[in-house]
């Protein structure tokens, strides 16, 4: 079994214990991951108060991200709560970076201000002697260790930002952002960077500081809203293109909400799509689709310009669609020349992205295409 962060809270919740006298959550896994064996994990105050080496804790362990269960709220108790949040952000060494902002208060300050670069720095595994020589520099030092620009607006940009959940789609739309003058510039103006707000820049940089950027910041968002968000940007620029629609970002940035975006969508769609069928036939079982007609219909079923792809389409390219829990599923694939497929888009009812169970359906159905 490959140690990672899912397999981890699938099968170390059984076997964790506090020990009250001791004050040491310990994880024994020696039964499921005999080469790491029993992970002694040190209570808040002896973090805060000893000086003793930082056990070697598996990236992987996202303890803090675990079901709670009473052994392991009995350890989690003492901490405050805005460091447990800052330290669940992250994917991978969250025990290490709750450690040393327990013992360092350069980095409990950095994990308040800026927990994207509090994690970067643990992230580099250097010694505690390393550590405490780069806390007493300046912050443009130490993010001219990570590889980012040393200069006030990166500093601005990782102290606005703002995220729920760190993944790793958007570390790259971090990374982006700060190597890019003009994004950085940019996103430095807003008062704070939302995932949505990072994920335009990263991936519509034209956008940037529009009505529409400047609207999505303030909006509480999740990971998946910014995927619905990306997704409809696509589309919207992908018919923009094929009808040659004028001035598409000035159209897109005055808008105020998405809301708005996916109106114009449709607007384009509804009076550019070829006339198709009034219904389509379509069954639990994926059935191909050939005749533009065929095409069309389910664009105006799904509201996804798939006709465009029709027009535009090489003989590798084929659409499938099918039926799933009461809505029409289309599928987008590439067929390669040893007949192997992937997947270029999907799309449910009304536009909207493949949930989790359908997206793990087409996954396991494009194995038998």
């Amino acid at each position: 079994m490959n140690l990672t962060s899912k397999a981890l809270r699938l099968h170390g919740g059984r076997y964790l214990f506090w020990d009250e006298d001791e004050q040491v959550l310990w994880l024994d896994l020696r039964k499921v991951f005999p080469a790491v064996g029993v992970i002694k994990v040190p209570s808040w105050d002896w973090m805060l108060l000893h000086q003793e080496g930082i056990p070697q804790y598996p990236p992987e362990l996202d303890l803090l991200n675990w079901s709670l269960h009473s052994d392991l709220r009995f350890w989690l108790k003492p901490i405050p709560k805005w460091v447990v949040e800052s330290c669940q952000l992250f994917p991978t060494h969250q025990l290490k970076l709750l450690h040393l902002a327990g013992r360092y208060p350069a980095m409990l300050e950095l994990l308040d201000h800026s927990p994207m670069l509090a994690w970067h720095l643990v992230k580099l595994d250097l010694t505690e002697i390393q550590l405490q020589d780069l806390f007493q520099t300046k912050r443009v030092r130490m993010v001219e260790r990570l590889g980012w620009p040393g200069k006030e607006d990166t500093l601005i940009f990782l102290r606005n930002l703002r995220l729920r959940k760190v993944n790793s789609q958007l570390l790259e739309q971090v990374e982006v952002c700060l190597l890019d003058e003009q994004r950085l510039a940019a996103l430095t103006a807003l008062p704070r960077i939302n995932s949505m707000a990072l994920s335009l820049a990263a991936r519509f940089p034209q956008l940037i500081g529009k009505r529409l950027h400047q609207t999505l910041a303030r909006l509480p968002c999740r990971p998946m809203q910014c995927q619905s968000m990306v997704a409809l940007l696509e589309d919207v620029y992908r018919l923009a293109d094929f009808l040659n629609e004028p001035d598409v970002t000035e159209q897109i940035g005055t808008c105020r909400y998405l809301i708005d975006v996916e109106q114009r969508y449709q607007a384009w769609l509804v009076g550019a799509c070829p006339a198709g069928h009034h219904s389509i036939a379509l069954f639990a079982i994926p059935k191909r689709l050939v005749a533009l007609a065929e095409w069309s219909s389910l664009s105006l079923l799904q509201q996804q310009a798939w006709w465009i792809d029709h027009s535009e389409k090489p003989s590798d390219i084929e659409l499938w669609a099918w039926y799933y829990e009461g809505e029409a599923v289309g599928a987008l694939i590439k067929r390669s020349q040893t007949g192997r497929c992937s997947l270029l888009r999907c799309r449910q009812g009304q536009n909207q992205l493949p949930s989790a169970a359908l997206q793990t359906q087409v996954e396991l159905w494009l194995l038998q295409a």
